[in-house]
C-alpha cells in the first residue's frame, strides 16, 4: 500500500507540472501582446497560475490575444479538476469500467474513498462540474447581454463562459481589467455563488448527492466543511465591514460578502485591493490562507485543517484527552496531520516573505500578501506581481504550485512514505511551560 500510495504522489505532482509545461509552451508560441511575444518566464508564471488556479499574472489578460485567452481557459479547466481526475472520469465514461489498480491508485490520492465508492464519484465530478459552469454560463451571459454595458450577444455569449470557468474553479482571472469592480449586484452574486459552488470540493456534493438518492446520513466531512465555510463566510463579510467602516471608508454589505467569498481562493475583486485599509487587508490574508475545502477546485491549508486544528486546541484547554466532533472522534494521525500542515504553511509563508524581501523594496504586508495569495491560490494582488523581479516570479511560481498540490504531499513524497511500525516506546511528560 505504501507503493500506491508514493506512486499515487507522483502520479498527481507530474501530472500538474507536465501540465504546467504544456501551457507554458503554448502561451509562448501562440500568445502575443499587441505584437510583442510574451517572454518565457511570464508565459511559465501565467501558466502556473492557470493550471493551479490562482489568478497571479504580471500581464493583464485583457492584452491577450483570443488564442492565449482561450489557452488560459483550457488550463484553468483542467488544472481546476486535475488530470488524474479528469482522466479517470473520461476511462470510467468510454470503458464503463476501471482496473484494480487504477482504482487503488486513483483512492490514494482521494483518501476519503474507497474502490467501492470511487465510480459513482468520478462520474458525479465532470457531471456537476458541466452542470454548474452551463448554469453560470447562461446566467452571466444573460446578464452582460442585457445590463448596463449592453455587450453585443457573442461577446457576452464568451465572456459569460469565460467568467463562469474561472470562477467555479475559483481561477479569478478576468478579461476585465478591474475584474468585478464594475459590474452591479446581478453579477457580483453570481460569480460569488459559482466560487462557493467550486470551493465546497466534490467530496461534499458527492455526499449530498448520495443523501438524496439514497436516503443515506451525512458524513462527518460534508458536515465539517459546510459549518466552517458558512461561518468563515459570515466572519469574513462583517470584519471587512466593520474594518472598513470602523477606519473611516465605506464598503457595501455585498462588497464586504463579496470579497470574504473570494478570498478563500478565487480571486476576483469587487473593490480596488489598495483602498483596503491595513486591518482589511489583514482578515484578506488570514482568509486566503485557510482556503478551500478537500477535492475542491481550490487550493490553501483548507477548512477541514482549520477545524481539526481549533478543535483540538479547544479540547486541550477543557481538559479532553480524545477529541471529536459531531459525536464522532478524531483519528489521532488525522490531527497530527492538520497541525502539520498548517505549520508548514505558516513556515513557507515566512521564509518565502524573506526571500521576496532581499529582491524587493515593497511594505511587509504588501509582500505577505502576496504569498498568502500565491499559498492560498487567491489571485488577489495589491501590485507586487506586476512590477515583480525575475526571482520574485521564480519564488511566487514555486508557491503557486506548491499551494495547489498542498505541501504536505510535496514534502512527504519528497523525504519518504507513509510508515506504520508497531513498535512502542515508554512514554515521558515533557515540561510544556
Amino acid at each position: 500500500m505504501g507503493s500506491i500510495l508514493r506512486k499515487s504522489q507522483l502520479y498527481f505532482i507530474l501530472s500538474f507540472a507536465g501540465l504546467i509545461f504544456l501551457g507554458t509552451l503554448l502561451l509562448y508560441w501562440a500568445t502575443d501582446l499587441h505584437g510583442k511575444p510574451l517572454s518565457l518566464l511570464n508565459s511559465f508564471f501565467i501558466s502556473t497560475s492557470a493550471v493551479c488556479v490562482t489568478g497571479l499574472t504580471p500581464i493583464n489578460v485583457s492584452d491577450f490575444g483570443l488564442g492565449g485567452q482561450i489557452i488560459l481557459l483550457i488550463l484553468i479547466q483542467t488544472g481546476g479538476l486535475g488530470i488524474m481526475t479528469l482522466t479517470s472520469s473520461l476511462i470510467l465514461i468510454v470503458r464503463r469500467d476501471m482496473n484494480l489498480d487504477n482504482k487503488l491508485l486513483i483512492s490514494s490520492v482521494m483518501e476519503s474513498y474507497s474502490g467501492r465508492e470511487l465510480p459513482p464519484l468520478l462520474y458525479i465530478i465532470p457531471l456537476y462540474t458541466i452542470t454548474i459552469e452551463l448554469i453560470g454560463a447562461v446566467l452571466l451571459t444573460f446578464c452582460f447581454w442585457t445590463g448596463k454595458f449592453h455587450m453585443p450577444l457573442h461577446e457576452a455569449m464568451y465572456q459569460g463562459v469565460f467568467h463562469s470557468i474561472s470562477a467555479f474553479c475559483n481561477a479569478g482571472f478576468s478579461t476585465f481589467d478591474d475584474s468585478m469592480c464594475r459590474f452591479g449586484p446581478m453579477i457580483k452574486i453570481i460569480i460569488g455563488a459559482l466560487i462557493i459552488c467550486g470551493g465546497l470540493g466534490f467530496y461534499v456534493i458527492y455526499d449530498l448527492w448520495q443523501m438524496l438518492r439514497r436516503k443515506t446520513f451525512m458524513k462527518i466531512h460534508t458536515k465539517l466543511v459546510l459549518t466552517v465555510s458558512l461561518f468563515l463566510i459570515a466572519f469574513g463579510m462583517v470584519m471587512i465591514k466593520v474594518s472598513e467602516n470602523f477606519e473611516g471608508g465605506y464598503i457595501s454589505w455585498l462588497d464586504a460578502l463579496f470579497q470574504s467569498v473570494t478570498a478563500r481562493t478565487a480571486g476576483f475583486n469587487t473593490v480596488p485591493m489598495t483602498q483596503l485599509h491595513s486591518s482589511s487587508i489583514l482578515i484578506l490574508i488570514a482568509l486566503m490562507m485557510i482556503g478551500a475545502s478537500p477535492g475542491s477546485t481550490g487550493g490553501g491549508m483548507k477548512t477541514t485543517t482549520l477545524a481539526i486544528v481549533a478543535i483540538a486546541i479547544w479540547k486541550t484547554f477543557v481538559g479532553e484527552r480524545q477529541i471529536t466532533m459531531f459525536r464522532r472522534q478524531i483519528p489521532m494521525p488525522n490531527v497530527l496531520k492538520a497541525f502539520s500542515i498548517m505549520m508548514i504553511f505558516i513556515v513557507l509563508s515566512i521564509v518565502t516573505v524573506f526571500l521576496i524581501d532581499i529582491h524587493e523594496n515593497e511594505p511587509l504586508y504588501s509582500m505577505f500578501f502576496e504569498v498568502a495569495s500565491a499559498l492560498g491560490t487567491v489571485g488577489l494582488s495589491l501590485g507586487l506581481t506586476a512590477k515583480a523581479t525575475a526571482a520574485t516570479k521564480i519564488i511566487l511560481i514555486v508557491c503557486m504550485f506548491l499551494g495547489r498540490i498542498g505541501p504536505f504531499t510535496f514534502f512527504i513524497f519528497l523525504l519518504s512514505r507513509e510508515k506504520n511500525t508497531k513498535l512502542k516506546y515508554p512514554e515521558e511528560r515533557i515540561i510544556m511551560g
